[in-house]
C-alpha cells in the first residue's frame, strides 16, 4: 500500500534510522488523508511499528540501555503519532462522514495493536532492564512500565486475553457513544410567542419556516442562548428535556455496558472498583481521597449556592408575580435567572456583549495576549485544512526567531463536527528527534461576537492548544498535555484570568478599532457579573463530579438510576424525561472516574495566579511559567512542576475564595 504526502518519508525516518537528519526540525502540518487513503496510512503505520517491536523484544538482554530501547520505542511511536493523531482529530471534525468513519476504524486498529503491544511478556522485560540514564529517562521508563501493566501485561493468560477484548469493546462503545451525539441531526420548532426574550441577532442568525418559527438544534449557539433568554419558562423546559435527552436510550445502554466493562477490568486486578484502578496513577491517589476533597469543597459550595438560590427565587417570584416561597428554580430556569441576575446587579447582558467581543477580533486579542506573556510570535500561514473556516498559525521564538510549533483553529458549529470545545494536541514534540508538535483548537463559536462566558472558554481551550505546542519534552511520550488527568486542566483553568482583568481587556482595543468601548465602569460591572452565582456554578460541576465517582466506585448500577438519585438531592430536584448520562462524554470516555479533576486542577490553577501577583503581563513570571510547566509536559510529576513554579505546595485556599465570590 501505498502512503500519501510525506508519511512515508517520516514513517521511515523515525523507525527504521537511529537518528534524524537536521532537516526534521522543518514545520510538519496536518496530513489531509482521505477516506481512502487514511485507511492505507493507519495499516502502513501499524506494520512498520510491529516490526520495530518484534525487533526490540528480540533485542539480547545484555544490549539493553536508554539508547536501544527507550530512545526506539519512543521514536515508534512518535511515528505512530504521525497518522493516528490525525486520525482522532478527523474523525471528530471532518465535514465528510466518510473520512470520520476512517478515523474511527483506525482508532479502533489502533487500540488493539497498543493492547497487543503492551501484553508482550518480552517488551516488558526489556522496558525493566532499560535502567540507567538521568530522571528524565527514568521517568519515561516508569511510565512505559505502567502503560504495560494497566493493560494486563502481568496477568495470567486467560485474564490477559479478556483484558485485551475488554479494551477493544470500550474503544467501539466510545466511538458509538460519541457518533449519537456529534451526528444528531434533530430540531425544534419554537413559534413566535415563545421567541419572545430572544435577542434580535440571535432571530436573525437561526433557520426559520415557512410560519414564523425558529427551528433549532443541538449546537451550543443555539441552545444557550435561547435557555439565557427567552421568557415563556414551558418552550425553555421543552428545550432543556430535549438537550438533556439527545444521546437517546441507546447512549444510556452504551455507557451502561462501558461501566460494566470497566468493573470488569478492574476486577482482573483484584480492585474493587475501576475508580481505584484510575486513580492510582493520579495526583488524588485513591477514591477516598477524591471523596475527601469532594466532602471539603461541598460545604463551601453549598453556603454559596444556597445564597445565589435566593437571590433567582427572588427574581422569579418578582417575574412571575407569585411568593418566594413558591418560586422554586427548575433546571430550565437556572442560566435564565443567573442571566437575570448578572442583568440585575451588574446591568451586564451577555448577548449585548457580542459587540464588545467579536470572534476574530478575540482571537487577535488572545494571539497578543500569548505572545507578550511567553515570549512567543504567531504567524499566519497558508496549510492544508479540512474546512474552509480552518485557520493556521505558525509560532516562533521572539527572542531567537527559531520556529516552535503550529495551531490550527476551527471556531465555528457545522454538521458532523465536535459540539463542544476542545483542544486536541495532535503531533507532540520531542527535542531528540526535533519534532516540531502542533495542536487544533475545536470551538462552536457564534461568527460575529462571544459571550463574556464564551470569552472565558475561548482562553480555556488556547491554553490547553498552548499547553501542546509551547512543548519541548525530550521524549514525544511526554509531550505537551501528557500530565495527570486532575492536573491537565490547572493551565487553561489559569490562562481564563486573562480574559477578565482591566490590564488584558484594555489590550482589546488595539484589535477592534470600530468596537464600543470597554470602559472602566463596564471592566468592573463584568467583574460582578462573572462572580454571581458561583455557588450554582460550582454546585453543578459538584453533581457531575460526585455522580461520576459514585458510577465507577461501586459495583455496576444503572446509570439514569445512580443519577436520579444524585439529582434528585439536589435544591432543584431530577427533571422527569431527562437521560443526563446519555450526554455525558466525559465519563464515556477519558474522564471516567475522572471528573473530579475539573475542579481538583482549578485549585492548582488559581494557585498559580498567585506567582503574577498584580501583574498578569508580567514577562519574567510568563516565562518560569513557560519554562517549568508548559514546556515541560510529562517530564516531571505535576507535584513536582507545580512547587517548581510556586516554591511550595498548592494551596485551595484561592479556591474557596472563588466559590464563594470573593476573589477579585
Amino acid at each position: 500500500m501505498r502512503l500519501t504526502h510525506t508519511l512515508i518519508g517520516a514513517l521511515s525516518a523515525v523507525l527504521l534510522t537511529t537518528t534524524l537528519p537536521a532537516t526534521a526540525a522543518d514545520r510538519v502540518t496536518l496530513p489531509l488523508l482521505s477516506a481512502k487513503t487514511l485507511p492505507a496510512a493507519c495499516e502502513r503505520a501499524l506494520e512498520i511499528a510491529n516490526a520495530r517491536a518484534d525487533l526490540l523484544g528480540n533485542l539480547p538482554l545484555a544490549e539493553v540501555s536508554v539508547e536501544t530501547v527507550l530512545r526506539p520505542w519512543d521514536r515508534m511511536f512518535a511515528a505512530i503519532n504521525d497518522v493516528v493523531g490525525p486520525a482522532y482529530l478527523l474523525s471528530s471534525v471532518h465535514p465528510d462522514e466518510a473520512v470520520r468513519t476512517a478515523g474511527e476504524a483506525c482508532i479502533s486498529n489502533y487500540i488493539s495493536f497498543e493492547t497487543a503491544l503492551y501484553q508482550q511478556p518480552a517488551l516488558y522485560e526489556r522496558i525493566k532492564a532499560a535502567s540507567g540514564g538521568d530522571a528524565i529517562d527514568q521517568k519515561l521508563r516508569q511510565d512505559i512500565l505502567h502503560g504495560f501493566e494497566d493493560r494486563g501485561v502481568a496477568l495470567p493468560p486467560a485474564q490477559r486475553a479478556r483484558a485485551a477484548e475488554i479494551l477493544d469493546e470500550l474503544e467501539q462503545l466510545r466511538q458509538e457513544f460519541s457518533r449519537r451525539l456529534r451526528d444528531n441531526k434533530q430540531t425544534l420548532s419554537f413559534t413566535p410567542a415563545e421567541q419572545t426574550g430572544l435577542p434580535a441577532g440571535y432571530l436573525e442568525r437561526v433557520t426559520k419556516d415557512g410560519e414564523g418559527n425558529i427551528v433549532v438544534g443541538f449546537d451550543y449557539p443555539d441552545v444557550y442562548p435561547f435557555l439565557e433568554n427567552a421568557t415563556d419558562g414551558p418552550a425553555r423546559k421543552r428545550y432543556y428535556r430535549a438537550f438533556q435527552r439527545r444521546g437517546g436510550p441507546d447512549n444510556l445502554a452504551t455507557l451502561n455496558k462501558i461501566v460494566e466493562l470497566r468493573h470488569e477490568y478492574a476486577q482482573l486486578y483484584d480492585l474493587p472498583s475501576y475508580a481505584d484502578f484510575v486513580l492510582r496513577r493520579r495526583m488524588a491517589r485513591s477514591s477516598a481521597d477524591v471523596k475527601a476533597f469532594l466532602a471539603d469543597v461541598r460545604p463551601v459550595i453549598a453556603r454559596s449556592e444556597a445564597a445565589d438560590l435566593l437571590a433567582l427565587r427572588a427574581l422569579k417570584a418578582a417575574e412571575t408575580g407569585t411568593s418566594l416561597e413558591a418560586a422554586k428554580i427548575e433546571q430550565w430556569d437556572r442560566v435564565y435567572y443567573v442571566e437575570k441576575l448578572r442583568q440585575d446587579r451588574a446591568q451586564i447582558d451577555q448577548e449585548s456583549l457580542r459587540a464588545y467581543f467579536p470572534t476574530t477580533a478575540v482571537r487577535d486579542w488572545i494571539l497578543d495576549i500569548t505572545q507578550r506573556l511567553y515570549g512567543v510570535e504567531f504567524r499566519r500561514a497558508e496549510a492544508p485544512v479540512w474546512h474552509e473556516d480552518v485557520e493556521y498559525y505558525d509560532l516562533y521564538d521572539a527572542a531567537t526567531g527559531e520556529f516552535m510549533s503550529g495551531i490550527y483553529l476551527d471556531l465555528y458549529p457545522r454538521d458532523g463536527k465536535f459540539k463542544h470545545a476542545a483542544a486536541w494536541p495532535v503531533r507532540g514534540s520531542s527535542t531528540l528527534l526535533g519534532r516540531k508538535p502542533y495542536s487544533v483548537l475545536v470551538c462552536n463559536f457564534d461568527r460575529k461576537g462571544l459571550t463574556q462566558d464564551e470569552v472565558e472558554t475561548f482562553y480555556h481551550e488556547f491554553g490547553h492548544g498552548m499547553h501542546g505546542i509551547l512543548s519541548q519534552t525530550r521524549y514525544t511520550t511526554h509531550a505537551g498535555t501528557s500530565v495527570e488527568r486532575d492536573f491537565v486542566e490547572a493551565p487553561s483553568q489559569m490562562f481564563e484570568e486573562w480574559a477578565r482583568k482591566r490590564e488584558t481587556l484594555a489590550l482589546l482595543a488595539d484589535h477592534c478599532s470600530d468596537c464600543p468601548e470597554l470602559s472602566d465602569d463596564l471592566i468592573k460591572r463584568l467583574g460582578i457579573a462573572r462572580r454571581l452565582a458561583r455557588g450554582v456554578s460550582y454546585a453543578r460541576q459538584h453533581l457531575y463530579a460526585s455522580f461520576d465517582i459514585d458510577l465507577y466506585d461501586s459495583t455496576p448500577e444503572d446509570a439514569l438510576t445512580v443519577w436520579k438519585r444524585h439529582e434528585g438531592a439536589t435544591p432543584y430536584g431530577y427533571v422527569a424525561g431527562t437521560e443526563f448520562p446519555g450526554t455525558f462524554g466525559h465519563i464515556a470516555g477519558g474522564y471516567a472516574a475522572g471528573y473530579y479533576g475539573y475542579m481538583y486542577s482549578e485549585a492548582i490553577g488559581l494557585d498559580l495566579l498567585s506567582a503574577f501577583g498584580d501583574q498578569l503581563m508580567n514577562p519574567q513570571v510568563g516565562a518560569k511559567l513557560r519554562r517549568t510547566i508548559m514546556s515541560a509536559g510529562g517530564e516531571q510529576s505535576a507535584r513536582d512542576m507545580v512547587k517548581a513554579f510556586l516554591g511550595r505546595e498548592a494551596s485551595n485556599e484561592t479556591f474557596y475564595q472563588e466559590i464563594l465570590g470573593r476573589r477579585r
